[in-house]
């Protein structure tokens, strides 16, 4: 048996010194959207494969049956066709839910952009990186 140390402490995640600002923010919600929405395409396409392994299972299993294979193979072709199935339903839901989630990123980008850039341009303008460091900013 293996034991996994436990921490004493919860690490902390918070950075003092971030490089991150609100313009890499806000393109990589517009980078997010779009690899989402190409998951689209490969969902469908995913459940197309499935369409088309289906149809050959259903046949493979006709061949079998007219046959009389002995054994278990009629068996495990008939779990592959019940798994297509099932991995077929999931990548048609992923296809139908993926553009709502795409859609969510690109207004949270958008709605950053519209309530912070204008303060972080203002900060850069002024020949800073950052808004000047408050006592409320560290924790």
């Amino acid at each position: 048996m293996v034991t996994v140390p436990v921490p004493t402490k919860a690490p902390n995640t918070q950075y003092a010194d971030s490089d991150l600002t609100i313009y890499d923010v806000i393109e990589s919600d517009a980078d997010m959207a779009e690899e989402i929405m190409a998951g689209v395409d490969e969902a469908r396409a995913a459940a197309e494969g499935c369409e088309k392994m289906m149809t050959r299972l259903e046949a493979l299993h006709e061949k079998i049956v007219d046959l009389k294979v002995p054994g278990v193979l009629e068996g495990w072709v008939l779990i592959l066709a019940e798994k297509a199935v099932s991995v077929k339903a999931k990548a048609d839901a992923l296809a139908e839910k993926l553009p709502a989630a795409s859609e969510a990123i690109a207004s949270a980008g958008e709605n950053a952009e519209r309530r912070h850039k204008p303060l972080a341009d203002a900060v850069r303008d002024a020949g800073h990186a950052a808004p000047a460091e408050r006592d409320y900013h560290v924790e």
